[in-house]
C-alpha cells in the first residue's frame, strides 16, 4: 500500500533522465506539472551509460528513465508517472482521476490509446529511411551515428559485457537481443511504413475527440485539452508524441493535416511545465552544450586536468597566431 505525501517528500525523488529522451521527457513533464521537487542525474546516450554495470545494477533492463525513491526503484515512464500520481496523491493536479467519473474514463482511454504507440519505430524509422521524413531537425551526423548507435557493435558489445560480468550476464543478453530485434525492425520500411499508417487512425480519433473539446470550449469559455479543463497523463503523452513527430519530421502525417491537433500543440507550447521540459529538447546546440561537461569528465576521468590544460594551452597559442 502506498505512503500519502504526507509521509513521502519529494526532496527524495532521483530521476535517472536523458535530455533528448522521450521517455524521459514524459516524466520531467509529470514532476513539473505536479510540481515536485527532485533531484536528476544525466546518463549518456552517446557514451551507451545506460549499458555500464553500475546501471544494470540499478535496472536490468537498461532503460532511461528510472526513478529513485525511498530506496525504491521504478522503471517504465508509464509505471513512473503512476507512482507519482499515486504517492503524491494531493500535490498538483491528478494525472490519471478516478475511473468513477467521466474525465477518468477518457483519460483511461487515451492513454492507452496513445501509450502503446511505438515511438522508438518512428524516430529510427525516420533515421533508418529518411525519404519517410520532411523538413526532419535531426542534422545528417546525428542520423549517421543513430544508426550505428545501437547495430550489431553494441550487441557484441553487450555480449562481451556480459562475459565480463558474470551477475549480469543474463540481463546483458536479454539486452543484446532485444537491440537485434529492434534493429531488425527498423530496417524493415514496410513495418515501418505500416506503423505509421495506424498512428494516423490513432491521431484521426483524437482529432475527433479534440473537436468535442472545442464544443465545451465554447459552452464553458473554459481551456480545454485532451479530455477535459485539466492536463492528465493522456496530455503527457500526447503532447511529447507532438512534440517527437515534429522533431523527426513527421508533422506532415500528424499535425499539419489536422487543425485541432495543430492548436492543441501550439497550447501545449505556451503551457509552462511544457516548455521548461521539452521545448528545449530540439534545440540540439543546448543540448549538447548542457551535457559536455560531463561528458569530457566521464570519458576523461582522471586525465580531466590535463586535457583542459592541452585546450587552454592550444586556444592560447591560436590566439597569438591570430593576434599577429
Amino acid at each position: 500500500m502506498a505512503a500519502s505525501s504526507t509521509s513521502r517528500t519529494s526532496d527524495d525523488l532521483l530521476l535517472y533522465h536523458c535530455d533528448a529522451s522521450f521517455f524521459s521527457m514524459k516524466v520531467r513533464l509529470a514532476l513539473a506539472v505536479k510540481g515536485l521537487s527532485y533531484k536528476k542525474q544525466t546518463v549518456l546516450f552517446p557514451l551507451q551509460e545506460n549499458f555500464e554495470p553500475w546501471y544494470m545494477r540499478l535496472d536490468p533492463a537498461g532503460l532511461v528513465p528510472v526513478l529513485v525513491h525511498d530506496g525504491k526503484v521504478i522503471s517504465d515512464s508509464t509505471r513512473i508517472v503512476d507512482y507519482l500520481d499515486t504517492v503524491f496523491h494531493d500535490r498538483g493536479p491528478r494525472l490519471a482521476p478516478p475511473l468513477d467519473t467521466d474525465l477518468g474514463r477518457r483519460v483511461r482511454h487515451f492513454r492507452d490509446l496513445l501509450d502503446v504507440l511505438p515511438v522508438e519505430l518512428y524516430t529510427y524509422g525516420t533515421i533508418y529511411h529518411p525519404d519517410l521524413a520532411k523538413d526532419s531537425m535531426l542534422p545528417g551526423v546525428i542520423r549517421r551515428k543513430g544508426r550505428k548507435a545501437l547495430g550489431p557493435s553494441t550487441a557484441q558489445r553487450l555480449r562481451d559485457l556480459a562475459a565480463m560480468h558474470p551477475d549480469l550476464a543474463e540481463a546483458y543478453t536479454r539486452k543484446a537481443d532485444k537491440i537485434g530485434q529492434r534493429t531488425r525492425e527498423r530496417e524493415d520500411r514496410g513495418l515501418i511504413e505500416r506503423l505509421l499508417d495506424e498512428l494516423e487512425v490513432v491521431l484521426d480519433e483524437v482529432e475527433k475527440e479534440l473537436e468535442e473539446r472545442k464544443k465545451d470550449k465554447e459552452a464553458s469559455g473554459q481551456q480545454q485539452w485532451l479530455c477535459g479543463e485539466s492536463f492528465t497523463a493522456a496530455d503527457v503523452m500526447l503532447s511529447c508524441l507532438l512534440h517527437r513527430l515534429k522533431f523527426v519530421g513527421l508533422s506532415h502525417r500528424s499535425i499539419q493535416k489536422r487543425p485541432l491537433l495543430e492548436a492543441y500543440y501550439l497550447q501545449a507550447q505556451q503551457f509552462a511545465p511544457f516548455n521548461a521540459e521539452v521545448m528545449y529538447t530540439t534545440n540540439l546546440p543546448y543540448v549538447f552544450v548542457r551535457n559536455l561537461p560531463g561528458a569530457i569528465y566521464k570519458s576523461a576521468g582522471p586525465k580531466l586536468v590535463v586535457w583542459v590544460a592541452m585546450v587552454v594551452a592550444v586556444a592560447a597559442v591560436a590566439a597569438m597566431v591570430l593576434k599577429y
